[in-house]
């Protein structure tokens, strides 16, 4: 912000203004604070290569210059190249400072800890500028989310030009003022600092929030041949508070200062008085006025004051202004404090490079109750960046319904049309974000009322540590990686989905049969930014440890004498094909059986043919026939009844009775008893022979190689069969 290195340093003198033509080397010119001439001489001292140039020193002194004229890049470049020359130390906090106000904040994080190497001593203040670097870094990353970002900024195109354009504020309520170094500043002469136009105010209309007129310079008269800007109102735009920089007189040191003027009937104003705050020769500008115009603020270069420049304030007496006051430490800093202004809640804003931040100057707010600041708060990225961004001015008119705030500021960020350029900011509501859907698994295992007999009923279900659970969207070929449960019950399966597809899960572990599930997300619902989390358990069967254990297939029918499947059978059926496909090492045994009415030989052939047309089905389904066996047991194998049940004229059959045909043939004279208890040995089962089935592919006993033919050229004509 070349303005406020101008106020830090500016001092006009007779000495300055003769020698201007006369410079010839760059340590005068950098004497008389012209740095963009010192380095351009300096680089060329530089580039002689005359070993009695210090070129470290030289390095690190034209990076200064360009930092002073607000090139950060070319200041960068240099700092490295002062390190690269071996200047010290100091060059390599220069260059973390300069990265850090390009942006570059891992590089500058990087360079402040090759600092602490060279001095360790510095550690506390050094670990300011490191957590500043990953704060902006952080402020960044949720403004890049689009929905966490609130604010957006553009430049203010129309008002800027090529030059400095800065400090926006309101002149009228229809018209606005600025401060800008632009080719149509008034005056011939080039300010001895910048090399550009000395700073004028210029002027344009406002209809509404964010529309502006072409820029004029402004009609009131108040622009001098040297600096004229940083001008403020009061609340009625009867009284004007502005700074000018420079005079004719060739035989005084010029300095910043204050001047008021007042309107005058016709719009015209006053010939300004300058303020006389401090007996001693110092810069001061940027004044402001406190929302009920009884306090005026405004910055000084005190050398006894907390650092570059502090804000100090001044209240309104009878006849002037009283003693001006340090603003404190609250606000002061041992960097740069400047532009202050009030927001029309009340509420402080000023710029400070010394405060953490994101690299040059930042905008902070602060809380004023009359007499000192509290709770200052940086406003953060995107009206903050790595180079300058000060004079916040906010729009007191209304703006549409969907901004909660809007204002102007102005800033040296890249992307601008000139050094210092006007922009606009808008604040709105986040975007409302999308709702979370989460699906959780859990893998359970049952728990048997025998614990000895996985064929008994359930009782419970309990956390099964160990299964393995893979998922992915179904029909996907890139299933996600294998989850293992842990010894934890909340160690379970946790995963972002999307609404409208179909997940496939697969739940497995050893000694348990292996259990596939889709679960469809069509149809969940959830509020803007909420999270709905579905928690899905798949339970899992005990595989039983003995073969002799058979495991019934319920609703399996057959035609009346006859080993034909009837279609009823076939989802029970089917739920078996899905079993043995996803545990492929299963082999199985059919096992089928009848009542206990009509011939053992009978019974005996009509079971192996009905335990056989399920194997069929089975292979039909692409069921490998390694893996089954088919078995008829007739009659020799009645049921047990596994749980207490009653016939249907009510009569208890206790847990364990084994349904003999003596057993049911008391219940002769009750025909639907008899009937119900006979069904019970009618029935198709399966048991778990094995479950490490692999199926081994045979070595050929020989391999017939068809030789190439004799011209050497290979044959690759398809044979015929």
């Amino acid at each position: 912000m070349r303005y406020l290195f101008l106020l830090l340093g500016f001092v006009l003198t007779l000495q300055a203004c003769t020698l201007t033509e006369n410079i010839q080397d760059g340590q005068t010119a950098w004497n008389l604070k012209k740095y963009g001439l010192a380095a351009q001489l300096l680089e060329k001292e530089f580039s002689k290569e005359d070993p009695a140039n210090d070129n470290g020193a030289l390095a690190f002194q034209i990076g200064r210059c360009y930092l002073y004229t607000g090139n950060s890049s070319a200041a960068a470049s240099w700092f490295k190249k002062a390190i690269e020359w071996e200047y010290g130390s100091e060059a390599i906090l220069q260059y973390a400072f300069t990265l850090k106000r390009l942006e570059q904040y891992d590089d500058a994080i990087e360079q402040f800890n090759e600092y602490l190497k060279e001095e360790p001593y510095r550690r506390p203040e050094i670990n300011v500028e490191i957590n500043a670097c990953e704060q902006a870094i952080a402020w960044k990353a949720r403004q890049e989310d689009e929905f966490e970002r609130d604010t957006y900024v553009s430049n203010i195109r129309v008002l800027n030009s090529p030059d400095a354009d800065f400090q926006l504020v309101h002149a009228a309520d229809d018209l606005v003022l600025f401060t800008s170094s632009r080719a149509s500043a008034t005056g011939e002469n080039k300010d001895s600092w910048t090399g550009n136009q000395y700073y004028d105010l210029f002027q344009s209309t406002t209809d509404r929030p964010g529309s502006f007129a072409v820029p004029i310079p402004w009609e009131a008269g108040m622009n001098t041949p040297y600096n004229d800007g940083s001008v403020v109102f009061n609340s009625n735009y009867s009284e004007m508070y502005l700074v000018r920089c420079g005079s004719d007189n060739k035989k005084i040191d010029d300095y910043c200062s204050i001047y008021v003027s007042y309107r005058q009937p016709g719009d015209t104003w006053t010939e300004p008085l300058e303020l006389k705050f401090f007996e001693d020769s110092l810069n001061l500008g940027m004044p402001c006025l406190s929302p009920d115009d009884q306090t005026l603020f405004f910055i000084a270069t005190d050398p006894n004051g907390e650092g570059g420049s502090d804000i100090y304030f001044a209240k309104r007496l009878l006849d002037g202004w009283d003693i001006p006051q340090n603003a404190g430490t609250s606000v002061n800093s041992e960097g740069n404090e400047a532009f202050p202004t009030f927001g029309p809640d009340g509420t402080f804003y000023f710029s400070s490079d010394g405060l953490p931040g994101m690299g040059g100057l930042d905008i902070f707010s602060a809380n004023w109750n009359g007499n000192k600041f509290t709770k200052v708060s940086n406003l953060e990225y995107p009206i903050n960046s790595g180079e300058d961004d000060f004079a916040l001015l906010m729009e007191t008119r209304p703006v549409g319904k969907d901004t909660l705030s809007m204002g102007y500021f102005s800033s040296g960020r890249s992307g601008g049309s000139g050094s210092d350029d006007l922009y606009q900011y808008i604040r709105t509501n986040k975007k409302p974000r999308p709702p979370v859907f989460v699906l959780q698994v859990r893998v359970l295992r049952k728990i048997y009322e025998d614990s000895l007999d996985v064929t008994s009923k359930p009782v419970d279900t309990v956390y099964l540590p160990g299964a393995a659970l893979s998922a992915g969207l179904s029909g996907a070929m890139n299933i996600l990686p294998v989850f293992m449960q842990g010894n934890d019950p909340d160690s379970i399966y946790t995963a972002e989905v999307n609404v409208g597809e179909t997940y496939s899960l697969k739940a497995s572990m050893d000694g348990f049969f292996a259990r596939s599930e889709n679960i469809s997300t069509t149809g969940w619902t959830a509020a803007p930014g909420d999270t709905l989390v579905v928690l899905y358990e798949m339970v899992l069967d005990q595989i039983p440890t003995s073969t002799t254990t058979q495991i019934r297939l319920n609703n399996i029918y057959y035609d009346f004498n006859d080993t034909t499947l009837r279609p009823e059978s076939f989802p029970e059926l089917d739920q078996l094909v899905t079993l043995l496909t996803e545990n492929p090492g299963l082999t199985i045994q059919i096992n089928s059986h009848t009542d206990a009415r009509g011939k053992d030989s009978y019974n005996q052939k009509l079971s192996q043919g009905r335990a056989n047309s399920v194997v069929v089905y089975l292979i039909s389904k692409g069921i490998a026939q390694e893996r089954l066996f088919a078995k008829g047991v007739g009659e020799s194998e009645p049921d047990v009844i596994r749980a207490d049940v009653s016939t249907p004229s009510g009569v208890l059959v206790p847990k364990g009775t084994v349904l003999t045909e003596k057993f049911i043939n008391t219940f002769k004279s009750n025909k639907d008893d008899f009937e119900f208890l006979h069904q019970f040995n009618r029935r198709t089962t399966f048991a778990v022979l094995s479950d490490d089935f692999r199926l081994e592919s045979e070595t050929p006993d020989d391999v017939e190689v068809d030789p190439a033919p004799d011209d050497g050229v290979r044959d690759d004509t398809p044979k015929e069969d």
